[in-house]
C-alpha cells in the first residue's frame, strides 16, 4: 500500500495483488482503499459480508469493468475479465463476480507515483480476439480526488462495456440511517415515500425529493436504480452523499452521461454506483473523468 495526498487529503491505494486488491472482480489498477480528510475523517467502507451473495472483496473507491465474453470460451479455455486478467473457465456458466477462480493469468500492471499523483498502466493479453490497454491517473489537490481513465481497444473485435466505481462509502464510520442523504440534482423527483427496490419489494430507502435517504437502519442490503433516460442529459453528472451527524459530505462529479445509477446500502455502507457505458471498435480509445470532493460543514 502507498499513499498520495495533499495538506487536507490522504488517499490510500492498495497495490495489485495486495489485500484487499487481490480478488477477481475489481480493477487492480488504482484500487483506492481509503480516503482520509484532515487526518481524521475516513470515507471508505468494506463490502459487507451479510449479503444475498458471497462478499466479492470490494472496499473504498474501486472500479469494475463489466464485459463478459465467457460464453465464447469452452470449459478449460480462458476468457478475459478486464481489470483482472485471463480466467480459466471451470464450468458451463458465465463469469460469476463473487467466485474464487483457481487459475488466472493476471494482466501486467505498471505504476509510478509522486506525492500527489499515481499513474497505472494495465497491459493487454489478447484472448478470444479481445484486448484493451488502460491508463488510469489518480491525483489529489486540496480536498479533491480526481481519476482520469483512458482505454484503448488493441484487440481484433469491438467491445461494448460498462464501467463504474463502486463508491463503498461510510462517512466517519456512521451506520446506515436517516442521517444519510444522497442528493441527485439531475434525477427525477422521487417524492418522500418508502421506495421499492429493484426486485419490486419495499426496501429501507425513501425518497428525499431529488434524492434518497433511509427510513431506518438496515442489516439487509437494500437498493434502488434510476435509468439514464430518466435523468437530465448534462455533463458532469453530480451527486452529494452527506451525513448530518458527522457533518461531512462527499461530492461526486462524473464527466459522462450515465447509463444508469444503482444505489444500495447496508450496515455502515452506502454505495452510489454511476454506470458508464461505451463502445470501442478496434483501434479506438476513450477517455473519461471522475472527481470526488470531501469536506465538513
Amino acid at each position: 500500500m502507498f499513499t498520495i495526498g495533499s495538506d487536507r487529503l490522504r488517499v490510500e491505494i492498495a497495490e495489485p495483488g495486495e489485500a484487499p486488491n487481490n480478488k477477481s472482480r475489481f480493477d487492480r489498477a488504482g484500487f483506492i482503499s481509503d480516503v482520509v480528510l484532515d487526518g481524521a475523517m475516513h470515507f471508505a467502507a468494506s463490502e459487507p459480508r451479510n449479503l444475498a451473495h458471497p462478499c466479492s472483496g470490494g472496499r473504498g473507491f474501486c472500479n469494475e469493468f463489466r464485459f463478459d465474453p465467457s460464453a465464447e470460451a469452452q470449459i478449460g479455455e480462458f476468457f478475459p475479465k478486464f481489470g483482472i486478467g485471463l480466467i480459466r473457465k471451470e464450468e458451463d456458466n458465465k463469469y460469476i463476480f463473487h467466485k474464487t477462480y483457481k487459475e488466472i493469468q493476471e494482466f501486467p500492471v505498471n505504476f509510478t507515483h509522486t506525492e500527489q499523483e499515481a499513474v497505472f498502466t494495465t497491459e493487454p493479453i489478447l484472448c478470444l480476439g479481445y484486448a484493451i490497454r488502460t491508463v488510469k491517473t489518480i491525483s489529489v489537490r486540496d480536498n479533491q480526488m480526481t481519476m482520469v481513465t483512458v482505454t484503448e481497444n488493441v484487440g481484433e473485435k469491438g467491445i461494448v462495456m460498462n464501467e463504474f466505481c463502486h463508491n463503498f462509502i461510510s462517512i466517519d464510520g456512521m451506520a446506515v440511517g436517516s442521517d444519510y442523504e444522497l442528493s441527485l440534482p439531475q434525477c427525477p423527483d422521487l417524492g418522500y415515500d418508502r421506495l421499492n427496490n429493484r426486485r419490486g419489494f419495499s426496501g429501507a430507502m425513501r425518497g428525499a425529493g431529488k434524492g434518497i435517504t433511509f427510513c431506518e437502519f438496515t442489516a439487509i442490503d437494500t437498493d434502488f436504480a434510476i435509468q439514464g433516460e430518466d435523468m437530465e442529459q448534462v455533463v458532469p453528472f453530480t451527486w452529494r452523499l452527506s451525513h448530518r451527524g458527522a457533518r461531512a459530505y462527499v461530492d461526486g462529479a462524473d464527466y459522462f452521461i450515465p447509463k444508469f445509477i444503482a444505489i444500495w446500502g447496508v450496515d455502515h455502507m452506502v454505495s452510489p454506483e454511476v454506470v458508464h457505458e461505451f463502445a470501442l471498435a478496434p483501434g479506438e480509445s476513450h477517455e473519461w473523468k471522475r472527481t470526488w470532493t470531501f469536506d465538513t460543514y
